[in-house]
């Protein structure tokens, strides 16, 4: 597949080219393979196929989606969630905090949070009851996500004691988030641009890496005005380290903690 038949592909579904920039080779081999399923010699016959077919648009777009994820990616940002954003959510939050990973891959991003949950407990932090919902689209990689199974590489910025306490080993190289981490978490497939959130008057949502960087036009800000509606006046939204906010009339303000925070004060 050439750069111009990935980019005709991007362009049918109203993706972003330059959002595509770093993973475009794998993108292209899933591509081809799905086109092969399905019997299309060229990108021209699979977009045809795609505008009567759905079931050929969905395996299309799954096909396009990116799971490139690992523990506590961006130490910086972490860093602010656990000494100053969420010990400042506990204290206003009231009985219960509502967290959201929109577009969770593979659950590192929320099994991140529950172990940051975890350590501030250990440290004393008085935590009201969490509720943790966890979304995406594709339902395989949700499985994935439950199983909660990943290889060392995945674990890169997770330190030793962190790897003692909250995974169990499996095979050389390969970990298991344990149970503590696992439960209590709402798993859903979900699509950012169709379907609404899993619940309102979240606390924290994290937006990283997916619907800001891969997609464009006027879908993306249906879907973020939707997500940013379901955020309560005072709770973060965290976006990805190359992402901005889209235009609009949000009423946010950035943190000085990470330029990544923004705060909402008002509706």
């Amino acid at each position: 597949m050439t750069d111009e038949e990935l980019k005709a592909v991007l362009d049918h579904f109203h993706l972003s080219w330059a959002g595509y920039r770093k993973v475009r080779k794998g993108v292209k081999k899933r591509l081809v393979r799905t086109m092969a399923r399905w019997g299309c010699a060229g990108v021209q016959d699979w977009l045809d196929l795609c505008r009567v077919d759905p079931e050929a648009r969905r395996r299309c777009l799954l096909a396009l989606a990116v799971h490139i994820s690992r523990f506590f990616r961006d130490r910086r940002l972490w860093y602010s969630l656990q000494t100053a954003i969420v010990p400042g959510l506990c204290r206003w939050c009231g009985p219960v905090m509502r967290v959201w990973s929109a577009g969770c891959s593979r659950g590192e991003e929320i099994y991140s949070f529950k172990i940051l949950w975890h350590e501030l407990a250990k440290a004393g932090q008085r935590l009201p009851r969490l509720e943790a919902w966890a979304t995406d689209v594709d339902p395989q990689v949700l499985a994935m996500a439950r199983q909660a199974v990943f290889q060392k590489s995945s674990l890169k910025e997770v330190g030793r004691e962190l790897l003692d306490v909250y995974f169990e080993p499996i095979r050389e190289g390969v970990y298991r988030v344990g149970e503590s981490v696992r439960e209590g978490i709402h798993w859903s497939c979900s699509d950012l641009l169709q379907d609404s959130p899993p619940a309102s008057e979240f606390h924290l949502i994290f937006l990283r890496n997916n619907l800001l960087t891969y997609y464009s036009g006027g879908q993306v800000d249906e879907a973020f005005s939707r997500i940013w509606d379901s955020l309560a006046v005072g709770g973060f939204l965290v976006t990805g380290s190359r992402e901005k906010m889209p235009p609009g009339p949000w009423k946010a303000v950035q943190s000085f903690q990470d330029p990544h925070l923004f705060r909402k004060w008002g509706q």
